[in-house]
């Protein structure tokens, strides 16, 4: 019986971390979240599912460069794949 249930904890250990980096957690903070849930299921669990619960899951916003057609993550001055400038544009003269 108590085979069963430690194989019962490891999958949901294992479901809970799965999920956690599905959700954008770090590799440590989901191995934590992992480990709180083998060890002590009854406290971690129902913890992890309020957090997750409150999280929203941040949607990406992808831009192309107009100079090599690769795409980036938010607002840099520079693409971070060619290094032209793509951002900070004024209509002050440089």
């Amino acid at each position: 019986m108590r085979f069963l249930g430690l194989i019962i904890a490891a999958g949901v250990a294992v479901w809970v971390y799965m999920d956690a980096k599905n959700r954008g957690y770090k590799t440590l903070t989901a191995v934590g979240w992992m480990l709180g849930v083998f060890f002590l299921m009854i406290v971690f669990l129902p913890l992890y599912l309020v957090v997750r619960a409150k999280q929203v899951k941040r949607v990406e916003i992808l831009t192309p460069c107009k100079y090599c057609g690769k795409y980036y993550e938010g607002a840099p001055l520079y693409c971070p794949n060619c290094g032209h400038k793509v951002g900070g544009y004024s209509f002050k003269e440089e």
